[in-house]
C-alpha cells in the first residue's frame, strides 16, 4: 500500500497493491492466531473479603485494606506476624501488639487498651499474640484494615483492625501435612486433618504446629543457651454443627 502525497486543496489517494494469494492466506489465518491467544502465567485473582461485615471484592472496599489469601501466604513465606510485617505498609508489628500509621497501644498495663483491634474468627482477641500464637498454617485469609474502624468495630480501633480467618470444618474428608527444616537446627512440622462426624450434621477440624529453632544470639557468658530461640507447640480442634 502506498499513499500519493497532495497538493494544497486535493484529497490524497491511496494506492494498494495487489498482495499475492498465499501472503493474503498467511496474514488472514496469522490475525485470529495473535487476537485468540491465550495469556500465560498468573493472572490477578479477585480477592473476596469481609471488612465491612459482608462480602465484597477488595477492589470495591472503600477502606485502605490490605488482604492476603492463603496461597498468597504460601507464596510470600508468611508463617507469623513478624513475616507479615514486612508487606503491609505503614504497620509495625511488636510480638503482642502492633500499630497502623503511629498509632497502637499507649502502655501496656491496667487500662492500656490496644488501638489496633484484632479479631480471629470474628472473636475479638485483647492482643495481637493471642490471637496468632498457633502461626499461620491452615489460614484462609487476613484482612488488615489502616485508618480508624469504630463504627465497624467498635473501640480500640482507632488505628485500625486485623481480621485473621482460619478455614472452617466441612463435611468433605481432607488433611495436609507439611515440614520445613533450615539453620540453627531449625525443624517446622504443620498438619491439618478435616472431615464430618454425622453427614450433614457435624464436621471437625484439627490442626497442629510445632516450631523449633536454636537461639541466633551467641550467649558470652559462662553459662546459658543462645539468645531468640523458639520452642512453640499448639494444637487447635473446631466444630461445626
Amino acid at each position: 500500500m502506498s499513499i500519493r502525497p497532495s497538493h494544497k486543496g486535493e484529497v490524497p489517494s491511496v494506492k494498494i497493491s495487489r498482495l499475492p494469494l498465499v501472503s493474503a492466506i498467511g496474514l488472514a489465518l496469522a490475525i485470529p492466531a495473535v487476537t485468540n491467544a491465550a495469556p500465560s502465567g498468573r493472572q490477578l485473582e479477585e480477592v473476596v473479603v469481609t471488612a465491612e461485615r459482608q462480602e465484597a471484592s477488595v477492589q470495591d472496599t472503600s477502606i485502605s485494606i490490605t488482604a492476603f489469601t492463603s496461597e498468597m501466604l504460601e507464596d510470600f513465606g508468611i508463617k507469623d506476624q513478624t513475616d507479615l510485617q514486612n508487606f503491609i505498609p505503614a504497620t509495625v508489628i511488636l510480638p503482642y501488639d502492633s500499630a497502623v500509621r503511629g498509632v497502637g497501644r499507649n502502655f501496656r498495663s491496667l487500662g492500656g487498651d490496644p488501638g489496633v483491634s484484632t479479631y480471629m474468627n470474628g472473636v475479638y482477641s485483647e492482643d495481637l499474640y493471642t490471637a496468632t500464637i498457633g502461626s499461620f498454617w491452615d489460614m484462609e485469609r487476613i484482612e488488615v484494615l489502616r485508618g480508624p474502624q469504630g463504627t465497624l468495630y467498635g473501640r480500640n480501633a482507632v488505628g485500625g483492625a486485623m481480621n485473621f480467618l482460619y478455614n472452617r470444618p466441612s463435611q468433605e474428608f481432607d488433611y495436609r501435612f507439611k515440614v520445613s527444616a533450615g539453620n540453627f537446627n531449625a525443624l517446622e512440622t504443620y498438619g491439618m486433618v478435616n472431615g464430618g462426624l454425622i453427614e450433614d450434621v457435624l464436621s471437625a477440624r484439627v490442626t497442629f504446629s510445632n516450631r523449633k529453632r536454636d537461639g541466633y544470639i551467641e550467649e558470652r557468658g559462662p553459662i546459658g543457651d543462645d539468645l531468640d530461640s523458639r520452642g512453640e507447640e499448639n494444637y487447635a480442634g473446631q466444630l461445626n454443627w
